[in-house]
């Protein structure tokens, strides 16, 4: 009977309402026993919810590393430079390079696969973790010139999803670095960054001549991966960065 009292009296509270626009359901939700009759408590917010806007762990492709620079293929024969499968692997990995804890595990297993001297293959060793802050921050000039030569060998190919735009959208990145980035401060038009902006940035692919372009950016990627070898010739296990100083 104290509960039909109660529900009684929040019924007379109700009708009692002036406003004509009084929200009688929110007003009923709030009274205490009976709100729940009138104004059920929302079910909790799906779990994929919460996770929005959180990136997702990278996910690595199994890619040997060393065979992205290799002349051979399988059997000691020519490797196929426009090799789809290998240029998706590079891809993937370039893609998974772009936050901080992506790059950790990028460069840590090519640190896994060229070994403690970024010297001895210049090529694989501009992928592997660097303890100079400024040559981790030029390795994304690096990965950026590769993952521009992946979208080239894809159009090369006609590979699913390949097109003129792709390969444009990548030379914009590169070419914000080369005017804008880190990369326009490392000496000027005749330094090895200089040289290879100038490569990185040719537009040979419009004219219908995709395969130099090709050519161009793997020369671009070799005095990048030379000069990187020179200014940090010992491999680290882990990336160093140039953090903000702190009030």
């Amino acid at each position: 009977m104290g509960k039909l009292g109660i529900l009684a009296v929040a019924l007379l509270m109700l009708g009692t309402a002036r406003c004509y626009n009084a929200d009688l359901v929110a007003a009923a939700g709030g009274i205490p026993v009976v709100g729940a009759m009138f104004a059920p408590a929302a079910p909790p917010a799906p779990k994929y919810v919460s996770a929005i806007g959180t990136p997702a762990p990278s996910q690595l492709p199994d890619s040997d590393m060393k065979t992205w620079f290799s002349p051979q293929g399988a059997n000691g024969a020519a490797a196929d430079p426009y090799d789809v499968t290998t240029w998706r692997a590079v891809a993937a990995f370039a893609a998974a390079s772009g936050t901080k804890a992506g790059w950790a595990e990028v460069c840590k297993k090519a640190a896994d696969a060229a070994g403690a001297d970024r010297t001895a293959s210049p090529a694989l060793g501009a992928l592997a973790c660097s303890a100079d802050g400024t040559v981790t921050g030029l390795q994304r000039f690096a990965v950026e010139l590769l993952a521009m030569r992946a979208e080239v060998a894809f159009y090369i190919k006609g590979a699913p999803g390949s097109s003129l735009a792709a390969i444009q959208a990548r030379q914009g990145q590169l070419r914000l670095e080369c005017t804008t980035g880190l990369v326009s401060r490392q000496g000027g038009a005749g330094s090895p960054f200089g040289q290879a902006c100038a490569l990185a940035l040719a537009t040979a692919y419009l004219g219908g001549d995709a395969p130099a372009t090709f050519t161009a950016l793997g020369d671009a990627y070799t005095a990048v991966a030379a000069e990187l070898a020179k200014r940090d010739p010992k491999i680290a296990q882990e990336p160093s960065y140039f953090e903000p100083s702190k009030k």
